[in-house]
């Protein structure tokens, strides 16, 4: 463990199963201090304990990201403790269409609103810090994904697919948006396929893939990537399962910054 990781905090959504759980005990196990973030008080405890049982240093948070209070409430409580990384890794598969409280389909504002929301608010902490990185974990479904900007909603033909590949290609928009915007600071952010994975969302899509992988087995490589010296030469890319850099299905400036824009007016409700 080296002193400089033992002196940086990474926050990782979604942290009490799946790619979160495993990103954060990977993260602990480097040396890195962690905040396992979820919505149970007794899954996140799990968590944290696991992690200290092997001698990391982690602490749990507590919030619903179907409800953009919480998340308002949970940044506020966070910006003061200097975090250096975010993991935006929470998600959710639906198959049957539910609005949250705020009058969003469920995916599109857990997948990337919350995020977004999140992420905005921890801004200006962030950006004070020396090595700051937001890393936001997408899919290789966001090649298959459109931006229904009349119908994010998708109320006129709903399905969890479509809403899952949205939200996806949503998160590597946002990055590339949020990368234009920081320019020329001391943030740099990514976003990351994790690969096929054996999580609860993907039993959830019904989807049988055989070449799923443990999430322990596989948040390591990329992990090292983006955090590693490597990361830090360029904001705004898309980085494979293996920690390769490739090209994600778009690029295209407009319509990041028209996603931008989109979502800070729906933040603001």
């Amino acid at each position: 463990m080296t002193a400089k990781r033992q002196q940086v905090l990474v926050l990782v959504t979604g942290a009490t199963n799946g790619i979160g759980a495993a990103s954060a005990t990977a993260l602990a196990k480097a040396g890195y201090q962690v905040i396992v973030h979820g919505r149970s008080d007794a899954r996140c405890a799990l968590v944290v304990e696991a992690i200290q049982a092997q001698g990391g240093t982690a602490q749990a948070e507590l919030a619903d990201f179907a409800s953009l209070a919480q998340v308002r409430d949970m940044a506020d409580r966070l910006a003061p403790q200097n975090i250096d990384v975010v993991v935006n890794n929470a998600g959710v598969w639906m198959n049957e269409a539910w609005e949250t409280e705020d009058g969003f389909e469920t995916t599109w504002q857990v997948n990337h609103l919350a995020p977004f929301l999140l992420t905005q608010r921890l801004l200006p902490a962030l950006l004070k810090r020396a090595d700051a990185c937001v890393i936001n974990i997408s899919s290789s479904g966001h090649r298959s994904g459109r931006i229904h900007f009349d119908d994010v909603n998708l109320q006129r033909g709903f399905s969890g697919l479509r809403a899952y590949c949205q939200s996806k290609l949503a998160n590597v928009l946002f990055t590339q948006e949020l990368a234009r915007r920081t320019q020329g600071s001391s943030l740099i952010t990514h976003a990351v396929d994790p690969g096929a994975v054996q999580t609860q969302l993907l039993a959830q899509t019904g989807f049988n893939v055989p070449a799923a992988k443990p999430a322990g087995e596989t948040v390591g490589r990329w992990l090292a990537a983006v955090l590693g010296p490597e990361g830090r030469d360029s904001s705004g890319d898309y980085f494979e399962p293996d920690g390769r850099r490739s090209e994600p299905s778009t690029s295209d400036t407009e319509l990041a910054a028209r996603l931008w824009s989109l979502s800070e007016r729906q933040v603001a409700t």
